[in-house]
């Protein structure tokens, strides 16, 4: 499989501001990088709901390491994704991060992310 580097990249920036906006309970932070028809069902109050049970579970998050990744799936409404994984290291226990991201249009957006 290719390397991927320029889209990696993409996605750990995305990861870094995630990670960030989980620490800072920052809504607008969160979604940046999300197109809107993917945010359906996703309020402010649900990211906080989201980030207080997972910091309840996980503790912060204090690093990461690169996992792999997969490209060319079907996600969605969204062909040619490609799902960057890490494995997330938080206070209380180590977990897995995934983050989908896709190009529209000449814009990077991301379609899913998720800690397991």
């Amino acid at each position: 499989m290719p390397e991927l580097k320029a889209e990696r990249s993409i996605a750990e920036k995305f990861l870094k501001e995630m990670v960030k906006a989980d620490d800072t309970s920052n809504y607008d932070l969160f979604v940046k990088h999300y197109e809107e028809q993917d945010l359906v069902d996703f309020s402010p109050e649900r990211f906080e709901q989201d980030i207080k049970h997972m910091q309840a579970r996980n503790g912060r998050n204090v690093g990461y390491e690169y996992f792999g990744a997969l490209q060319g799936y079907r996600n969605g409404n969204h062909d040619g994704c490609f799902r960057f994984v890490w494995k997330g290291i938080y206070e209380k226990r180590e977990a897995l991060i995934t983050i989908d991201i896709h190009c529209k249009d000449g814009t990077w957006h991301a379609n899913e992310s998720t800690v397991r």
